[in-house]
């Protein structure tokens, strides 16, 4: 996956539910992608290398709090 695609596939996440992007769902975006960057320049730091990283279970968990509310 290319970072444009990556970029797009975070905007429409942002806007969801709504199908029309907006300038501040392109905004979220990038302050997402570049917290995420700097997790992975932190992994890196730390001598842990991010593609060993299977985020699935911490994002299941945010997602079953918001569930839970």
């Amino acid at each position: 996956m290319t970072y444009d695609q990556l970029y797009e596939h975070i905007v429409a996440y942002v806007a969801l539910p709504h199908t029309a992007i907006t300038k501040h769902d392109k905004k979220r975006a990038c302050l997402i992608l570049g917290a995420f960057m700097e997790f992975n320049l932190d992994c890196l730091d730390e001598g842990v290398d991010p593609r060993t990283l299977d985020l699935t279970g911490f994002v299941n968990e945010k997602l079953d709090e918001l569930e839970d509310k």
